[in-house]
């Protein structure tokens, strides 16, 4: 983003296989503080509804349990 704003955000875990594919859609970027490969960051603004981000966070979460 090109702004001083602080903005809340989330960071969720992906495969590194689907990561390309993710970042091309607009709404998520590489893990701010985190791997790169394995990781997203999502700013929580709305602009990924919430039944994609829920679904994302239950992904997320069986990746990080394995």
């Amino acid at each position: 983003m090109d702004s001083n704003e602080t903005v809340e955000i989330i960071d969720l875990r992906i495969t590194p296989e689907q990561m390309a594919e993710l970042l091309q859609r607009g709404n998520y970027y590489p893990g701010w503080h985190m791997n790169k490969k394995s990781w997203y960051t999502v700013i929580l603004d709305e602009s990924v509804r919430d039944e994609e981000l829920f679904e994302r966070i239950r992904s997320s979460y069986e990746l990080a349990a394995k």
